[in-house]
């Protein structure tokens, strides 16, 4: 049986790193295991029934209102006013654009639900402020794929969504469960990166100035920082200002979802005409046209979404026919584990995978066949999605295949070497959030459990 589950799981690497599209892999790959088992004009039939009970999910009404809530956020600059107002505060400090860039990408992805949507936008309006202010390559990978990476774990995450329907659980616990994770990582991200500048780094060029403070040197800087003066208090409450409406809207999506005002897909909703009345009306950057783009790539997003929902159906039931996850059980019970090794070896198995998998693909392929051991062991599912998105974090973040990576490389002309080099730094920050989470439950269960 070993052997059996072994093959599967290299039959599945291999139709992965064939380059199909992940969804047509899923799909293929799942009707022609089908196939074997009863046959090519059942396996079709019953594939297509799948298909259509799978879109037939208001779960997944989130998803594509989620994308074009991040569309929409990235074209009325919501980004742009968020870094702003985040280096209006931290300007002062050597590795205050780095930290900048980290707390306004958590802020961003808090609304987005998206780490290549935060990588990007982040990434562009990032990027040259950190060049300017003298900072390496390196440096700024690591600031970008830190921030990047902070999409999966801090609600709305479209990957939550995605496991509250694999796993039947609730969305909204889901989505609170993500919320002291997500800070830590901020704090962590950000008090590693200021470590890591101060104590080894020297910039080459004084940070970007706001207002009058431009003129001064870094020196003067450093002795003066505590008494700003008065064009400066305006500068950062002008920023704050044009910040307010973009930081208003994950109170108002966490916060109704938390008080039990609406359900997740109705702060889908509420976020895409939230979006839409402040880039009309507030900051008047959204027109007709630019809706209608923003409409288009939206819809393909979300159909690249569906067709991997579609795919990972059709294999997810083959999995369940030949009784993989029973098999995988009944392996995990012959070797008598502890719970702590147990979970330890899930994740060095998903570590391992996440490097070679896209995130998607690492969902489906890991999920299905770890539900019957987190029952057996009856672990707290809430406790588990954030172990399994903290591990989704680093498949985006981890060489070779991670795609955050790729995004930072060719959005800030960065050699992926130091890209790469760059991820050390949010990689070890996760996996210490990771072995927290393991050790103390709590950081994860505590929102959800006082809903």
């Amino acid at each position: 049986m070993t052997i059996y589950i072994i093959g599967f799981v290299i039959t599945f690497l291999l139709v992965m790193a064939s380059g199909l599209p992940v969804g047509f892999g899923l799909g293929f790959l799942g009707i022609a295991l089908l196939t074997t088992y009863i046959g090519l004009d059942s396996a079709t039939s019953i594939s297509v029934e799948k298909a259509y009970s799978a879109m037939d999910s208001s779960i997944l009404v989130a998803i594509p209102l989620f994308v074009l809530a991040a569309q929409l956020i990235s074209e009325t600059g919501m980004g742009k006013r968020l870094f702003d107002a985040a280096k209006s505060f931290l300007w002062w400090s050597k590795s205050g654009l780095g930290v900048a860039t980290i707390s306004s990408s958590g802020v961003f992805s808090a609304m987005t639900g998206s780490s290549f949507v935060s990588a990007s936008t982040m990434g562009l309006i990032a990027t040259p402020e950190l060049r300017r202010a003298g900072y390496s390559d390196s440096l700024i990978a690591a600031s970008i794929t830190a921030g990047g990476s902070l999409g999966s774990v801090i609600p709305p995450s479209i990957v939550m969504i995605i496991y509250g329907y694999l796993t039947d659980e609730s969305i909204g616990k889901l989505f609170m469960a993500g919320i002291v994770p997500g800070i830590l990582l901020i704090l962590l991200y950000s008090l590693a990166l200021s470590f890591f500048i101060n104590r080894h780094y020297r910039m080459t060029a004084p940070p970007l100035q706001v207002g009058a403070a431009a003129t001064r040197t870094e020196s003067t800087r450093e002795v003066n920082h505590e008494a700003a003066p008065a064009p400066e208090r305006l500068s950062k409450r002008k920023a704050l200002k044009e910040a307010f409406w973009g930081l208003m809207a994950p109170v108002i999506i966490l916060g109704g979802i938390y008080l039990g005002v609406f359900t997740a897909s109705e702060a889908a909703a509420i976020a895409v005409v939230y979006c839409m009345l402040v880039g009309f009306f507030i900051y008047r950057t959204l027109t007709l046209k630019k809706l209608g783009n923003v409409l288009m790539e939206a819809t393909a997003v979300s159909a690249m979404v569906g067709v991997i929902v579609v795919g990972g159906a059709v294999l997810g039931h083959v999995v369940s026919f030949g009784r993989i996850p029973q098999q995988l059980l009944e392996t995990i019970i012959a070797l008598d584990l502890s719970p702590l090794q147990l979970m330890l070896l899930i994740n060095l198995c998903l570590f391992v995978l996440g490097m070679f998998l896209e995130v998607m693909a690492l969902m489906y392929l890991a999920i299905p066949l770890l539900v019957p051991i987190i029952a057996y062991m009856g672990w707290d599912n809430i406790w588990f999605a954030v172990i399994m998105l903290l591990n989704v974090n680093l498949a985006l973040i981890t060489p070779p295949m991670g795609g955050v990576l790729f995004v930072v490389s060719h959005i800030g002309s960065i050699p992926i070497v130091k890209v790469m080099k760059g991820a050390m730094l949010p990689i070890a920050m996760i996996l210490l959030v990771l072995l927290l989470v393991v050790l103390f439950p709590g950081i994860a269960t505590w929102i959800p459990n006082n809903m």
